[in-house]
């Protein structure tokens, strides 16, 4: 009894209605109500009408006598201020029918990790504006400065007639792929098609480019192109693409498949293929090799990028495919929106 009291987070008691029979002071505290009119109030009076399906599931779980429930809820208290609720159940009921609830305040932390992702999107907005002004630079100068350089040189080449034409269209050649080099690598730096048409029109375009340049067979199954914010598709995009030639250099196969889709308020895509898959201990996040070697297939490429999409509230899941041999790599983003950017 004093342990309960006395506790530095708030302790709930329920009975098999749902109504509050016990509270500790933290909760008190918390819940900004008098004791005496704690006692008789249901729990989901203070419930968001948002979550409200996901507290009746939860404790439906309880009353089954079910595992140790830990669940995340928005209250929403009589005075109108709102409360980011984390609640841990035992599991287990006591003799009289009653359930013990550990309701712990988690508002500041919840803000917090929302203004980092604020600022990581302000970040991120403000990476790719100028990574648009690279690509547009380098396809525009650069490349403008070897079309020129290609001109003179032709015209250079019909004004010799030593038997140097070998030479010239050596050089020429040679221009070309340069010239070729610098527009893929704008398009991929920025390309205009994932700001103009969307992702999925921005990861075929990746697909033929990386059949060229690497020589990496890509199929991107057909789906509908999803509504996504600048910073979303930006993240999907150079996700996708880093998975993919990751697929190139460690999967020890040519092929590979990408998937984009939308699930409830997440967007998801996937990138699958049939080579050496990850080692069991990736999956758990320490990315290593399945030969014991560390910078192999999972790398620190895969954990930098599962903490890009972390900051952004999204994930990285890796494991087998579907049909339990290579790999898929599945990459998700929340689709709600807030100021320009994605919550």
């Amino acid at each position: 009894r004093h342990l309960y009291e006395s506790a530095p987070i708030g302790y709930l008691t329920l009975d098999s209605d749902g109504e509050i029979v016990l509270a500790n002071p933290s909760a008190v505290e918390l819940l900004h109500l008098p004791y005496a009119k704690l006692l008789g109030r249901k729990l989901s009076s203070f419930i968001a009408a948002s979550h409200q399906d996901r507290w009746h599931f939860a404790r439906r779980a309880l009353m089954e006598g079910g595992e140790r429930r830990s669940l995340e809820l928005a209250f929403l208290l009589d005075d109108a201020s709102t409360l980011d609720v984390a609640l841990t159940a035992s599991g287990r009921l006591d003799s009289d029918g009653t359930v013990n609830l550990g309701i712990l305040d988690m508002t500041d932390l919840r803000s917090t990790e929302r203004a980092l992702r604020k600022a990581a999107v302000a970040v991120s907005l403000a990476e790719q504006h100028e990574r648009r002004k690279l690509a547009s630079d380098l396809h525009d100068d650069a490349g403008q400065l070897i079309s020129l350089a290609s001109i003179k040189l032709r015209a250079l080449a019909n004004a010799v007639t030593d038997g140097r034409e070998r030479e010239f269209e050596e050089l020429s050649e040679l221009l070309a792929q340069a010239r070729h080099r610098i527009t893929s690598l704008s398009f991929q730096m920025s390309p205009p098609l994932l700001h103009d048409v969307g992702l999925l029109a921005a990861t075929r375009w990746l697909a033929e480019d990386l059949a060229r340049s690497y020589q990496l067979a890509v199929t991107v199954a057909e789906s509908p192109e999803i509504a996504l914010d600048e910073v979303t598709r930006i993240t999907f995009f150079q996700a996708i693409r880093e998975l993919l030639i990751n697929v190139k250099k460690h999967a020890g196969v040519d092929k590979a498949r990408v998937q984009i889709w939308r699930e409830g308020l997440m967007a998801r895509a996937s990138v699958e293929d049939k080579g050496v898959g990850f080692a069991s201990d990736v999956r758990r996040s320490s990315f290593s090799r399945t030969d014991g070697r560390p910078d192999g297939r999972g790398g620190f490429g895969l954990l930098a990028l599962r903490e890009r999409l972390g900051q952004l509230g999204g994930t990285l899941d890796v494991g087998s495919g579907i049909d339990g041999s290579g790999s898929r790599v599945v990459i998700s983003l929340p689709l709600t929106q807030i100021e320009g950017g994605s919550r």
